[in-house]
């Protein structure tokens, strides 16, 4: 089975980390980090802002700043990004 991943930052996703849609629910493609009762927590951030955001997160808990980057270098292939309007789906 393949691992989910937030849309959005990447990471995975899963019991606890998940975000939520608007009715409460548990969203299967966004963590809590990035969506909140279904809206985006950072709904004008851009592709490089989420990727510097995710590094700083990473290495506040004790990632390798070399590794954080690594892990993050393909944020902008994510779902969120590809779209040119970042609205909730």
């Amino acid at each position: 089975m393949a691992r989910q991943m937030c849309e959005s930052c990447g990471m995975p996703l899963k019991d606890g980390v998940r975000g939520t849609d608007a009715d409460g629910s548990a969203s299967d493609r966004y963590c809590v980090h990035c969506y909140k009762e279904g809206a985006f927590t950072a709904p004008d951030a851009t592709v490089d802002e989420m990727r510097k955001y995710s590094i700083q997160g990473m290495t506040e808990s004790g990632w390798p700043r070399f590794l954080a980057k690594f892990v993050t270098k393909n944020t902008g292939r994510l779902p969120r990004w590809q779209k040119s309007d970042t609205s909730v789906p």
